[in-house]
């Protein structure tokens, strides 16, 4: 369903007073109804129609979304709640989105490239980003940008990975004689892993740095480290992406 909303105000011809007046209640009106359609398409339609609405309206996310991720600080949180396995963590950072819930995972980085090694997570729902699409652009945005040495990375220069959890893009940065840095960006959804609660998908991004070969690069984000949580008892981590934060 698409609504036409380029020109909701047309020029009449002067008329009575009670005509202007019958004109303007009915345009208040109209716009109540298409309030009201708009509202039973978005029950009906789900994300494909919100993320239309949001197209319409000039901008391809939430503004909502775009002002928490300038002003919702991240809160230190215990290791056990990080989304994935990460033993190696120095910390973990989370953040309440609304519609999303985010976590920082700080890795080691024992090179010399600067930065901080990462695994940043948002566990997403159909409010906070468009699930039938994974673009490069847009999950860079959200996340803040390409960590460096990434920083010009194009899509076309991605390579491509698949493991039991599905399929994943990457970057590889040769740094040095020994130094290798990866980017990798993968989104899980229903099927892959179990999620927390409330949430349709993980998206992934991690940049590591290592003085050693791709495998020990990519291995903070394989499938064994992906598959669980961060308890020491392996179980899967069900925050509900609408509880706050806790220390």
């Amino acid at each position: 369903m698409v609504f036409d909303i380029s020109n909701p105000i047309r020029t009449f011809p002067a008329q009575s007073r009670a005509a202007r007046l019958r004109r303007r209640f009915g345009w208040v009106a109209g716009v109540s109804l298409a309030a009201a359609l708009v509202a039973a398409c978005s029950e009906g339609s789900g994300d494909g129609f919100a993320s239309g609405v949001y197209r319409v309206a000039g901008s391809q996310r939430a503004p909502s979304m775009e002002i928490l991720e300038k002003t919702v600080e991240y809160s230190v949180v215990p290791a056990s709640r990080a989304m994935v396995h990460a033993p190696d963590a120095l910390v973990v950072l989370e953040r309440n989105l609304g519609a999303a819930v985010e976590q920082r995972i700080v890795l080691p980085n024992a090179t010399a490239v600067r930065g901080d090694n990462a695994i940043h997570i948002r566990a997403q729902t159909g409010a906070s980003a468009r699930l039938g699409e994974f673009n490069f652009s847009e999950i860079t945005t959200r996340f803040g940008g390409l960590p460096a040495p990434f920083q010009r990375l194009t899509d076309s220069a991605l390579l491509s990975g698949e493991d039991s959890l599905g399929g994943y893009v990457y970057a590889r940065e040769a740094i040095g004689a020994g130094t290798l840095c990866v980017l990798v960006l993968r989104r899980m959804t229903i099927g892959a892993r179990p999620l927390p609660r409330g949430t349709q998908a993980l998206d992934v991004m991690m940049r590591n740095c290592v003085d050693g070969p791709v495998e020990q690069a990519l291995a903070p984000i394989s499938a064994r480290a992906l598959g669980v949580s961060g308890s020491a008892q392996g179980s899967v981590y069900t925050l509900s992406p609408h509880a706050a934060p806790r220390l």
